[in-house]
């Protein structure tokens, strides 16, 4: 079988070198999937980024299969290894790679399978994060004193290293170096609030992970809809909205939280409070993003200008985006909107 020529199993379609022609859609060869695995790779190497390194996999699957896409990502994956034993590369990134590979899979296979996308990502995010979950809690104990006796040592000799380079350079602000040695005297003001409240971060990021590659793979639906036959778009996504039960628990973890900053309640509350506002607060962040981006839509932001608006909205006023989410539940924003627009949802 050529590059030009694409035959999904899974689908059914078949399309011949003609037929990608006259759709007007690039023809499929090896320098395109090289691209889109080293985009895969640079966003695995850039922290801040890393929740976009699944795009170019989701899309690798749905128009090259997996047999070209999975060895993309081993080869992508031992390149990762190589680099990070030349000390050119970040350790957090090889774990990055692969892990972006797997989420790029279930992405596409809840496509192929034309699942909801709403539904498809509470179900792999659940799924990914019980897995998680599951070799933390192995981990916690086969280890010596547990988490956080692994922990505990770590983040001293790392802060010990960071204060010790950070004393040696120049125009180093001395309120850095003073909190580094608070950690490095006592390592549990790092430790405890990753011990506690870690269970709700990962669950976060596991369900934002999903939420952005379903999002931007939705958004790039002209590339890969000749060869899939998906009913969803992302007007679908952006339609979210949480059951009104769903609220009563949001507002006990509130209370718990809350009510522990007062001294009501005991350490177990501002546990249970803040991981409770997590889990459930990323739901809202996508009921809220909903409204935001039908509000842009009214506004008639579209183009650069709507992603650009888009990306420093999510960056920067998340934790709106999520009280938006909630306060929809009564005042349905949506309805204030013109319904008459049909533009959609484009980034």
């Amino acid at each position: 079988m050529s590059d030009n020529k694409n035959i999904n199993s899974e689908s059914g379609n078949v399309l011949n070198d003609q037929e990608l022609r006259s759709l007007m859609i690039p023809e499929l060869n090896m320098s395109k999937l090289a691209f889109l695995g080293l985009l895969a790779f640079l966003f695995a190497s850039l922290e801040p980024f890393a929740l976009f390194a699944s795009i170019p996999f989701t899309i690798s699957f749905l128009l090259y299969g997996k047999s070209k896409t999975l060895l993309m990502g081993a080869m992508g994956t031992a390149l990762a290894f190589f680099l990070l034993q030349l000390k050119i590369y970040q350790g957090s990134a090889l774990g990055t790679y692969p892990l972006a590979v797997i989420y790029g899979y279930l992405i596409s296979a809840a496509i192929m399978r034309k699942d909801h996308p709403a539904k498809a990502i509470f179900i792999n995010g659940a799924s990914v994060f019980a897995v998680m979950m599951t070799l933390v809690f192995a981990f916690h104990l086969t280890v010596e004193g547990g988490i956080r006796g692994f922990l505990g040592p770590y983040v001293l000799k790392t802060a010990t290293q960071y204060h010790d380079s950070l004393e040696k350079a120049a125009g180093v602000p001395g309120e850095q170096l003073r909190q580094l040695k608070d950690v490095m005297e006592e390592p549990s003001l790092v430790v405890d609030p990753i011990v506690n409240y870690g269970t709700g971060f990962i669950f976060v990021c596991v369900l934002l992970s999903f939420w952005i590659g379903t999002f931007v793979a939705l958004r790039m639906a002209p590339l890969w809809k000749p060869f899939h036959d998906y009913e969803y778009d992302i007007k679908t996504l952006t339609s979210f909205q949480m059951p009104f039960q769903v609220v009563w628990p949001l507002i006990i973890g509130l209370v718990f939280a809350v009510g522990h900053a007062y001294g009501f309640f005991g350490d177990w509350a501002e546990v249970l409070g803040f991981n409770t506002l997590l889990i459930l607060g990323v739901f809202y962040f996508f009921q809220g993003f909903g409204v935001f981006s039908e509000l842009l839509t009214y506004w008639k932001f579209f183009g650069f200008l709507r992603s650009m608006v888009i990306f420093f909205a999510v960056i920067l006023a998340y934790q709106i985006l999520a009280l938006i989410g909630v306060l929809d539940t009564w005042v349905n924003f949506r309805r204030f909107f013109n319904k008459k627009n049909d533009e959609g949802d484009t980034l």
